[in-house]
């Protein structure tokens, strides 16, 4: 995303501070949280939270912000990278973000010797709470994550909607609200005793389908290539990564079902592209194609997690 004039500034105890800025902080918070509880529940070593915690986050910052200055053509050109550091402007990659906290798990279980895949687990979870509070928090920016114009009269007339003569759909709500239901679910996922990585893995392949969707709603995207958004290609390539590691980590990655899903992903892929264009120049019924764009991308993200299913149950 990118911090713009339109955000709403607020002053607590004196310090002025983006309306944005503090849920980023509280979704920090609630992550770090989260991670300490999930490694107590998984038996990590000592220390192994902590530091999972504090290499995710320096890992998940930087980068988001290297990603940001890479992929940041507004102004014809890339960011230079000297501004990443520069965290009072410009912007950030949430899945810029996402593989930093993993790279930084990664590094973590490295240095503690712990299981990788634990650690892991840990990490993809306490990332949805972080998520779901960077959502809420751009509602505090004018303009900021909202749909196309709506033709749908129920939903102009819901809470989703804002704008005044053009309602929009307020599509941060909508990310928000998925990323607290993916919580749940690989939080109860979590309780299963199942191959250590099984919740990642299945974190990419839920949360890279919901984010095409997710991301496909929004219409202020500035980073683009054509009618389909580089968040989409973002959460499609890790959709991706969610199959192939499911196959690879299958019991038999020769099967038919390891093979169905491989050859659904560019099938996937062009059929969405496809939707994309339909939802891009075309009048067709949105609420139609985006009924069919939720049915594509849910075939590869359902044979990944039969794909999981068919590991076998083990110790976390």
């Amino acid at each position: 995303m990118n911090l713009i004039e339109e955000a709403v500034i607020i002053e607590v105890l004196g310090i002025r501070m983006y309306a944005f800025g503090a849920y980023v902080a509280l979704g920090v918070l609630f992550a770090v949280i989260c991670l300490c509880v999930t490694g107590r529940s998984l038996s990590f070593k000592k220390g192994t939270s902590l530091l999972t915690a504090v290499l995710s986050v320096l890992c998940g910052v930087i980068c988001s912000r290297v990603s940001f200055c890479l992929l940041n053509k507004e102004l014809g050109h890339m960011t230079p990278l000297s501004f990443w550091p520069q965290v009072n402007g410009g912007g950030w990659s949430m899945f810029g973000l996402i593989g930093g906290a993993l790279v930084g798990g990664n590094i973590s279980a490295r240095i503690t010797k712990e299981n990788a895949g634990k650690v892991l687990n840990a990490v993809c979870l306490s990332i949805l709470p972080f998520i779901a509070a960077e959502r809420i928090g751009e509602s505090r920016i004018e303009d900021f994550d909202i749909s196309r114009p709506l033709d749908s009269t129920f939903l102009k007339g819901s809470f989703l909607a804002v704008g005044g003569d053009e309602p929009c759909l307020a599509t941060y709500y909508v990310a928000a609200a998925v990323a607290i239901v993916l919580f749940i679910v690989l939080a109860l996922r979590m309780s299963r005793k199942e191959k250590a990585g099984n919740l990642a893995n299945a974190f990419l392949l839920l949360f890279g389908a919901a984010s095409i969707i997710t991301e496909s709603l929004r219409y202020d995207r500035f980073l683009s290539v054509s009618f389909v958004g580089l968040q989409q290609i973002a959460a499609a390539l890790m959709l991706a990564l969610g199959v192939v590691l499911a196959v690879i980590r299958g019991k038999r990655p020769k099967s038919a079902l390891s093979v169905a899903s491989l050859v659904s992903l560019p099938l996937i892929t062009g059929a969405v592209i496809g939707l994309e264009f339909a939802l891009d120049r075309t009048t067709w019924n949105k609420l139609l194609i985006y009924a069919a764009m939720i049915i594509v991308v849910a075939i590869p993200a359902v044979l990944g997690m039969i794909l999981l299913k068919t590991n076998g149950e083990k110790n976390n």
